[in-house]
């Protein structure tokens, strides 16, 4: 009878965690989500410009021969094939490569091993890879 107590205590303790805030104890950052459906040009192009650019543009070599200067660009992908499936984000590379451990080679956007060694690697914030998802997930359309 008394373990049935403990665990009515333990879960009674649970309706009162603020889901604000992490296991680490620090403060999520809110999910930002834009009304309606993601645009290409609005939210997920800009994301693009700014992480993917200085490596995957046009005039840039790289070994995957991806270039990321528009849309058709994007869609036509590099050696490694295309970047999306629309509607299905998870099987998607683009996300796969931005996620923590993707399948194969470096985490995007590429950070210096030193960078990443001493903790000051810059990756794609949790938001930012969720509204690409969300835009692959919705048909990756060119809007």
């Amino acid at each position: 009878m008394r373990s049935l107590g403990i665990v009515v205590f333990v879960l009674s303790l649970s309706v009162f965690v603020d889901p604000s805030f992490g296991q680490d104890g620090q403060a999520k950052k809110p999910v930002k989500t834009p009304p309606g459906p993601v645009s290409f040009k609005k939210d997920v192009f800009p994301i693009i410009q700014k992480n993917c650019l200085p490596c995957h543009a046009d005039d840039n070599f790289n070994p995957s021969e991806l270039s990321m200067d528009d849309f058709d660009k994007l869609q036509t992908g590099g050696t490694n094939g295309p970047l999306w499936i629309a509607g299905k984000s998870r099987e998607s590379l683009i996300v796969k490569k931005l996620e923590t451990e993707p399948p194969f080679g470096d985490r995007m956007p590429l950070n210096s091993k030193r960078k990443i060694s001493e903790g000051k690697a810059k990756w794609l914030s949790d938001d930012q890879i969720r509204l690409v998802a969300t835009w692959i997930d919705e048909g990756a359309k060119n809007n």
